[in-house]
């Protein structure tokens, strides 16, 4: 009747469009979560100096300090789906460009090993905070909370919540 070629290539089929629908399925589980925590941003003494470059000493820049509070409830959908959460707190101010956005904390937590809350207090920034062009003297910042949930299979959703926003001082440290 059939070859075993033939047999071969139809069982090779039938497997991949099993497991293409099972993808298929698991994908749109998490099409319509949509983790909306609460989240609370506090920032606490917030100062300016201005600082020599380690590279080039006859230049200076603003860098500016401060600690933030932060909790957040669950920020990534408990499905089988999804496999981390990218989390940053982001913060913008306006400068010497249009835009200008830097991460100032970030944490990857995954299902299995993570506490998908997020509590910190007193945080210190993980990553500096400066701008080159003296702009941050008498600047709003705002800082706010987003996230990227890592799934298995499907879209790659970017959420944001939990804003807060504050004014620089006007003198330097």
């Amino acid at each position: 009747m059939h070859s075993a070629l033939t047999r071969g290539n139809a069982i090779f089929s039938l497997g991949f469009t099993c497991v293409a629908l099972a993808t298929f399925l698991c994908a749109v589980t998490t099409v319509f979560e949509n983790p909306s925590p609460v989240v609370s941003v506090n920032i606490h003494n917030p100062f300016v100096r201005n600082q020599q470059q380690y590279h080039r000493w006859s230049q200076r820049f603003d860098r500016a300090y401060f600690t933030f509070d932060l909790n957040a409830g669950t920020c990534m959908p408990v499905t089988a789906n999804v496999v981390a959460s990218c989390t940053t707190v982001r913060l913008r101010f306006t400068g010497s460009q249009a835009v200008n956005q830097i991460i100032v904390w970030d944490k990857i937590m995954r299902r299995d090993i993570d506490d998908p809350r997020i509590s910190l207090r007193d945080m210190k920034l993980k990553y500096p905070f400066y701008d080159d062009a003296h702009g941050l003297r008498g600047n709003n910042i705002t800082l706010s909370l987003h996230w990227n949930v890592v799934p298995v299979a499907g879209l790659l959703p970017r959420n944001s919540e939990g804003h807060v926003t504050i004014k620089l001082d006007d003198q330097y440290a």
